[in-house]
Order: structure tokens, then C-alpha cells, then sequence
């Protein structure tokens, strides 16, 4: 005879496996979050509100409207954990065997989030470049330089590392050494942790992934409209067309573009190869200001040219953007046990199904979650380059 799925709580597993969720996410876990909680499907476009700003006036003066904004979302990214348990399993272990995979399921959860936000630091127009063998305190400090020119908050930011500068930043007095940094270098001898230093709070993560820049040998070209052509490229203008580059050169998306007067930096979102020396180059965030003709641009490549270095990531929890919203429970009108939890507060979302295979005389048990990723504000963060 078959088991039933019906002692088993799928409420209980969602409500685990949203808390185990939380726990295990890296990058994910320090960047803006925002949920929906309507129900929604893969490939749904959803609003996030953000607070909006106010401006100083002379007193006495009219009260401001309040000006919330709001950014698009597309939860373009439904990912599950499946596993099946026979009768045989289930008749030995009960319900503890399913509760000891809720955990690892979570956690595989989290760590597929936190890479689809760690594919986004290809879109930040702005780095620092740290070599390894000397890596020094000056390496935070200078990310932190470059936030606070941009205009950044300075209370609340974190810094995400790999292992090799978690190797390096162990062994300075600053952070392991009492003379350094008193009972928190203790602590870190202790446990490994970096804690908090110079502002961000630092944390290490496996997922930090590599990024390799084109080709260019000459990375200085212009702005050019083409033949006959007399016009400007207007603010917030995506594709513009640059010549004067090294013939057969190439850039990658996520190499930076910078064009000589404008304070804003731009990341090419599309890899572009200079035939003749000249091609269309698209990029992120759209043109600040208007962009005359022959303007001089210069490429800079946060990998080094044709070489590949470690994106490590220096950020403002508003850099970023993990969207959620809980799946349909639609499925426990046709014979399965689904739940979906959401928790406001953190903006996290999850979903617990159960349905017995009776051709295979299985248990089906899955964890799927439903969420989209995002850059909020591209300034917010600095790419920390180490080789």
C-alpha cells in the first residue's frame, strides 16, 4: 500500500525553508529587497516602491508632495530544489528524513540567487584595482573613496571579497591584531570573520566570479555621427557611435566607457568588435548630458586588456535589487499539498509542494522560488578588481 502525503506539514517545511533561506543568502542578503504579495508567474512585471527625496527650501515654505518612485521588476527567474522519497524511505524514517533535506534545499536556493545578483556587477560603470601580493588597507579605503565622490551614504555599506583577499585581509594588524583593531582583531583570530572596518561591513563569498575585458590596444577613440552627419547624441541616449579605436579591437560587456567632460562613467552592455576602428557601442546608465561629435571617449577594462581579474564588490545596500513574490497555490485543488510564505519584513518569498508519484511509488518533495534581480542605482557601487 502506498503512504499518504497527508500527515506531512508543507506549511511547516515552507516556514523552514523561508528562515534557512534567509540564513544562507551572501550578496543577497545586503542589497535592497522588495517583495510582491500577489501571487505571480514567471515572466511577471512587478512595481517596488522606493521612498522619494525632498529639497531644502528657505522657511517658510509650501509643503512638498511626497514623490515615492517606483522600479520595474521582471521575475524572470523560477528556480527549484526536487527530491523524492520512496515507501520504503518514508516507512523507515518517517518525517524526519524529509526534514533533514529542507535545509540543503534552501541553501541551494540561496546560493542560485546570490549568483544571478553577483551577474549583475557587470553593469557597474565604476572600479578599483587591488594586486594580491601587496593587498593593503588602502584597498577598502580607496573603494570608499569612490562611493563618497559619487555621492553615496556612507551607513550602510558592505563589501563582498573571495577568498584570496579574505587570505590577505586576515593577515593584516588591522583586522587580526589587537594593535590593529583591538578586541575585534581578537575575534577575528577566533573566527575567521572580518567584521566591520573603515565603514563596510566585509564579507567573503564563493561566488565571486571573474570578469575578462576585450582587446583594445588602443582604448582612446571619439564620438562620431558618420558621414554627412551633424547632429549630438541627446541625454539618455543608450547607443552611440565611437571611431578611432584600434582596428579589430573589442570590448566586452562590462567594460567601462568615459567620455572627456561628463562626470558620469558608462558600462558597455554588449560585447563590440571596432571594425575599421569604429562601431555602435550600447551602455548603462543612459548619457547624462548631451555628447557633441569627436568628444573623445577612452575605454578602461576592469579585467586588463585581454586578461581576467576577480570581481570583488564594494556597494550601498541601494546598488541592488532582489525581487519576490510567492508563487500559485493553485495546485491544491488538483490533489497535491502546496504552500507559498511570504515574510514582509525581508522581503523573501517561498514555496513547499507535495504530490505522491503513484506509478513509482514516490513522494514528491519541492522548494521553488519565484524572483527577479536588478541595478537600482549603478553609482552605488564600486567593482574591487585583485590579481
Amino acid at each position: 500500500m502506498g503512504n499518504s502525503i497527508t500527515p506531512y506539514d508543507p506549511i511547516w517545511y515552507a516556514q523552514f525553508g523561508l528562515q534557512q533561506l534567509e540564513k544562507s543568502l551572501g550578496l543577497a542578503g545586503r542589497v535592497f529587497r522588495g517583495v510582491d504579495k500577489a501571487p505571480q508567474q514567471p515572466g511577471s512585471v512587478i512595481q517596488i516602491r522606493r521612498p522619494g527625496g525632498f529639497t531644502a527650501q528657505a522657511a517658510p515654505s509650501v509643503a512638498q508632495d511626497l514623490k515615492p518612485t517606483s522600479v520595474n521588476v521582471t521575475l524572470d527567474q523560477w528556480y527549484e530544489v526536487k527530491f523524492a522519497l520512496t515507501d520504503k524511505e518514508l516507512n523507515y524514517t518517517q518525517e524526519q528524513i524529509i526534514n533533514d533535506h529542507i535545509r540543503p534545499a534552501a541553501v541551494a536556493l540561496a546560493d542560485k540567487i546570490d549568483q544571478a545578483l553577483i551577474a549583475q556587477l557587470k553593469n557597474f560603470p565604476w572600479f578599483t584595482s587591488v594586486t594580491l601580493s601587496s593587498a593593503a588597507v588602502t584597498d577598502i579605503t580607496a573603494a570608499r573613496r569612490a562611493l563618497f565622490m559619487n555621492a553615496v551614504p556612507l551607513d550602510d555599506l558592505h563589501m563582498m571579497i573571495d577568498g584570496y583577499l579574505d587570505e590577505k585581509f586576515l593577515a593584516l594588524a588591522a583586522f587580526s591584531q589587537y594593535q590593529g583593531s583591538g578586541d575585534a582583531g581578537v575575534s577575528t583570530q577566533m573566527r575567521g570573520a572580518l567584521g566591520t572596518k573603515f565603514g563596510f561591513e566585509i564579507f567573503s563569498n564563493q561566488n565571486v566570479s571573474t570578469f575578462t575585458s576585450g582587446t583594445c590596444a588602443d582604448t582612446t577613440g571619439a564620438i562620431d555621427f558618420g558621414s554627412g552627419t551633424t547632429a549630438v547624441y541627446p541625454a539618455g541616449a543608450t547607443l552611440i557611435h565611437v571611431d578611432a579605436m584600434t582596428s579589430g579591437g573589442t570590448a566586452k560587456a562590462g567594460d567601462i566607457l568615459k567620455i572627456t567632460g561628463d562626470p558620469q562613467q558608462y558600462v558597455i552592455t554588449a560585447d563590440v568588435t571596432f571594425t575599421s576602428g569604429e562601431a555602435d557601442v550600447t551602455i548603462y546608465p543612459g548619457l547624462s548630458q548631451a555628447v557633441d561629435e569627436n568628444t573623445v571617449v577612452d575605454i578602461y577594462q576592469p579585467g586588463g586588456n585581454a586578461a581576467s581579474k576577480t570581481q570583488n564588490f564594494a556597494f550601498h545596500r541601494n546598488s541592488l535589487c532582489l525581487a519576490m513574490a510567492p508563487l500559485s497555490t493553485l495546485a491544491n485543488q488538483l490533489g497535491a499539498r502546496v504552500e507559498s510564505v511570504t515574510d514582509p519584513i525581508t522581503g523573501l518569498s517561498l514555496r513547499s509542494r507535495m504530490y505522491y508519484d503513484g506509478d513509482n511509488s514516490k513522494v514528491i518533495v519541492a522548494l521553488d522560488v519565484l524572483y527577479g534581480v536588478q541595478v537600482l542605482n549603478p553609482n552605488m557601487g564600486v567593482r574591487v578588481m585583485a590579481a
